[in-house]
């Protein structure tokens, strides 16, 4: 009886050694989540409806809530607007979007014109969130069914109706088409006194411990209709806070 007694408590033993032993192998094989890793962490940048101005801070707000940006005297900012194929001249910098037919001539879709800097159209209508593609990079992958895209950049050299000619770094002279279809944009350098509530922004740079973003760029955009703003950062569309008119100064200080 003894030695029945002796063995089942040997057995019990090895038990609890052998599942002590799996409890600290899965411990250490699944350590806890360190805080702040969450996804959100990592994105830089922040995109909505400008609500509040005071100083060198901003108030954004979008889709998730208000967010805080901060900017400085090395911050750059432009003003992205609708434009019209009018807009479309000689001396202009572009970046055309879209489709290319049989013949290679592009049929553009959406249109993006800057002013030309000192470096000339190799640079122009690079900054910011909206950057240009960079020469010789690929449109991203089309999905699967849809016809592949295709963009130009340079300087217009020439606009004769829907036609415009365009003097690119890496192929040269190319003729393109612009239809009156064609969403055409431009963007001008701004400046921290063209911060108006109710409009969009698009503030790109990297957020400190507390989530404020640090902007090193700041595109500011008109609202759309009903006073929403297309976010670049999380996608969607936010609906202005109550209080944030379109087209108001902003108080800054």
């Amino acid at each position: 009886m003894n030695r029945m007694l002796v063995l089942a408590a040997a057995v019990a033993g090895l038990v609890a050694v052998a599942c002590g032993s799996a409890a600290t192998a899965a411990n250490t094989a699944s350590p806890s989540p360190s805080p702040g890793r969450g996804g959100g962490q990592f994105r830089n940048g922040a995109s909505g409806q400008l609500v509040q101005v005071t100083g060198q801070t901003l108030i954004v707000t979008g889709p998730n809530g208000d967010l805080t940006v901060t900017f400085s005297g090395t911050t750059t900012f432009t003003r992205t607007s609708t434009a019209v194929l009018a807009d479309i001249v000689p001396g202009v910098c572009i970046t055309a979007t879209g489709q290319k037919d049989a013949t290679g001539l592009l049929t553009a879709t959406t249109v993006r014109l800057a002013p030309k800097t000192a470096s000339g159209c190799a640079a122009a209508g690079r900054f910011g969130p909206n950057a240009s593609p960079p020469a010789g990079a690929s449109p991203r992958p089309t999905p699967s069914g849809l016809p592949p895209m295709a963009f130009i950049s340079g300087e217009v050299t020439g606009a004769t109706g829907i036609s415009i000619t365009v003097l690119t770094t890496t192929s040269g002279s190319q003729t393109i088409t612009v239809p009156t279809t064609a969403s055409v944009t431009r963007t001008v350098v701004a400046a921290s006194t063209d911060l108006r509530t109710g409009e969009c922004v698009l503030a790109t740079g990297a957020r400190d411990a507390a989530g404020t973003v640090q902007a090193t760029s700041i595109t500011i955009t008109p609202a759309g209709p009903s006073g929403t703003c297309v976010t670049g950062f999380g996608g969607g569309r936010g609906p202005g806070r109550g209080g944030a008119t379109p087209g108001a100064s902003a108080p800054n200080g």
